[in-house]
């Protein structure tokens, strides 16, 4: 079982990989992180220069800025924080530092899916509640509208689509959301050694084209086989009350979810595993 895990050598590595992500990509995380910041000193001063006067940041303009933060940690990241294991000499000093591959991937996997996304967006939220407290020319602060505005948000997303998701269940689904997003990039840049965010992404819309391809021509083959979807769904769904159809799209969100994370994981794992120089 030390083979495998140990958690004091776990905790050692861990601590090194902690301390190696500073040194890759702290100042990036900080300058992501402060961007409600920086936004607002160019707003003031662009403002004072051509109207003489500030006006408070319209709340869609934080939101924009969330979204703009969101994609640039996912491309940027992983390939700052891992992309340099497939150089020959950082890649071969760090197969020889003393842990296991689960160790390895299970800190990497802690470090993309937990500790990146609470370091960059928790400092971005802690910025953006300051500022709406304290800085008149910010206006209302993003995180406070969205947490006021949550549960009439959910009621209304409740209504819609009759998931009956609560608010433990959203939070899990945001989490879900994130890993799906970080994890194919971090695959992506211990795999490709050049264009890393550029290939994931083509990898991406690869897979997506293909499955298409294969939904088409699996409906395809039934329609021509004589498989009537519109009636099987008919007698699928005539004995369906509105908890057994929120019970399925439940079940259907999280089965989806769970094995597109499950197998990513896997296969980060494995690239792990077969890393060699």
């Amino acid at each position: 079982m030390n083979n495998v895990f140990d958690f004091k050598r776990f905790g050692k590595y861990f601590a090194y990989d902690l301390n190696n992500a500073w040194s890759n990509y702290g100042i990036s995380a900080l300058v992501i992180g402060l961007l409600p910041l920086i936004m607002l000193i160019f707003s003031v001063v662009f403002e004072l220069l051509l109207k003489g006067e500030t006006a408070p940041m319209p709340l869609q303009v934080k939101f924009v800025l969330f979204s703009v933060a969101f994609f640039v940690v996912i491309l940027s990241a992983p390939v700052k924080l891992y992309g340099r294991l497939t150089e020959r000499r950082v890649g071969s000093d760090w197969l020889m530092i003393p842990a296991s591959p689960f160790e390895k991937f299970l800190s990497m996997a802690i470090m993309l899916c937990v500790v990146l996304p609470v370091a960059v967006f928790g400092l971005f939220a802690v910025c953006d509640l300051l500022l709406g407290w304290i800085v008149p020319a910010y206006g209302g602060s993003m995180v406070r509208q969205a947490a006021t505005d949550f549960p009439g948000m959910m009621a209304l997303a409740t209504s819609m689509n009759g998931t009956g998701i609560t608010g433990g269940g959203f939070i899990a689904l945001m989490f879900l959301s994130w890993c799906v997003s970080i994890l194919p990039f971090g695959l992506g840049a211990i795999c490709f050694k050049k264009g890393k965010a550029a290939k994931t992404i083509l990898c991406i819309f690869a897979l997506e084209v293909l499955l298409s391809i294969l939904l088409v021509i699996i409906f395809k083959g039934g329609f021509d086989s004589g498989f009537d979807l519109g009636q099987k769904l008919e007698r699928l769904l005539g004995d369906m009350t509105a908890g057994k159809v929120q019970f399925l799209i439940n079940l259907f969100i999280n089965v989806c979810y769970l094995v597109v994370v499950g197998g990513l994981l896997v296969a980060l794992f494995f690239r792990i595993k077969t890393i060699k120089h």
